[in-house]
C-alpha cells in the first residue's frame, strides 16, 4: 500500500472516530434531558405540585362537572345555615371566632382541632376539640349528629399529596363519618383560594388547588356525597384569595370572605 492511499484511510478512520464519538455524546445529552424528574408520593404517583409544574398554569385546570357538584338555588336563609355544622381546617375557624353562626363565639358548631392544624395525611388518627374533650372524628361527628356537616379540609395536604394518596385519606374520611351518622348529608367544601404570596411562599400555586378541588369533587360523587365550589366565590380572575377577603395573613378569610362562603351555601343548597 502505497503512502497516499494510507493517509487516505487514515483520514476516513479518524473522521468515523470523531463521528462514533460525536454519536455518543448526543446520546448521553438526549437520555439526560429524557429522564423523569417529576416527583413521586408515597404511592409511586406523581405529586400535585409536580402535575401542576408540569402541565398546568394557574388557569389551566378545568373544573369537573359531576353529580356531585351543587348548582345554584334560590336563598335558603340562615334557617338553612342553622342546620349545618363545619369540619375544617384553620381556614374556617373563623366562623367561631368572628362569631358568624346564631350562637356566636359559643357555638358548637365549629369542629376542628385545638391550633385549627388539620391535614388530610394522618386524618385517620386526628382528634378533635370538642369542649374539654379530645375526640377522633367519627366520634365527634356521632355525638353531634349533625343534619348537614360541611367538610373544608385539604389546604395542608394539597402542595404534597398526589391524588391516590390525598383521595384514599379523603375518601377514608367520608366512609368513617357515613358510618358514625348515617343520616347525615356530607357536603364536601371546596378547598378556598389563598394569596399569591402565601401561595409562593409554600410550593403551590392556584392550578394546585383547583386539582385539589376536583380531587374533592370526585371523591364526594364516588361516595354519594354533595360537593360545594366555594372557591369560586372568593377566589379573584387569577384564581388567589381576593384582597378584600384576605385576613392578612395570605391563608384564612377574614369575615367577609367567610360570610361569602356562606352566602354560597345558601345559594347553592343542598335539595
Amino acid at each position: 500500500m502505497n503512502k497516499k492511499k494510507r493517509d487516505s484511510l487514515y483520514s476516513i478512520w479518524s473522521v468515523l472516530m470523531i463521528l462514533s464519538v460525536l454519536l455518543v455524546l448526543f446520546a448521553l445529552l438526549f437520555s439526560s434531558f429524557a429522564k423523569d424528574y417529576t416527583d413521586k408520593d408515597s404511592t409511586g404517583g406523581t405529586t400535585a405540585s409536580a402535575k401542576v409544574s408540569a402541565s398546568q398554569t394557574d388557569i389551566g385546570v378545568q373544573s369537573l362537572s359531576t353529580s356531585a357538584l351543587l348548582t345554584e338555588t334560590a336563598d335558603a336563609g340562615d334557617s338553612y345555615i342553622a342546620r349545618m355544622t363545619f369540619l375544617g381546617d384553620v381556614t374556617t375557624n373563623g366562623i367561631k371566632s368572628y362569631g358568624l353562626l346564631a350562637d356566636r363565639e359559643n357555638t358548637t358548631k365549629v369542629l376542628s382541632t385545638s391550633d385549627g392544624t388539620l391535614s388530610v395525611s394522618g386524618i385517620a388518627s386526628v382528634k378533635l376539640a370538642v369542649g374539654k374533650d379530645s375526640l377522633s372524628i367519627a366520634d365527634a361527628v356521632a355525638a353531634a349528629k349533625p343534619d348537614i356537616l360541611v367538610i373544608t379540609l385539604g389546604e395542608n395536604g394539597c402542595s404534597f399529596m398526589g391524588e391516590s394518596y390525598f383521595t384514599t385519606e379523603y375518601t377514608s374520611l367520608i366512609t368513617g363519618i357515613k358510618t358514625a351518622s348515617p343520616n347525615t348529608v356530607i357536603v364536601c367544601n371546596s378547598i378556598l383560594p389563598v394569596s399569591q404570596k402565601y401561595a409562593d411562599a409554600n410550593n403551590m400555586n392556584a392550578s394546585t388547588i383547583k386539582l385539589a378541588n376536583n380531587w374533592i369533587q370526585q371523591a364526594a360523587a364516588d361516595n354519594g356525597c354533595k360537593y360545594a365550589d366555594s372557591f369560586a366565590a372568593l377566589a379573584d380572575e387569577s384564581g388567589y384569595l381576593k384582597a378584600d377577603y384576605d385576613s392578612g395573613d395570605g391563608l384564612k378569610p377574614n369575615s367577609a370572605g367567610l360570610l361569602a362562603m356562606l352566602s354560597y351555601l345558601k345559594t347553592h343548597a343542598v335539595q
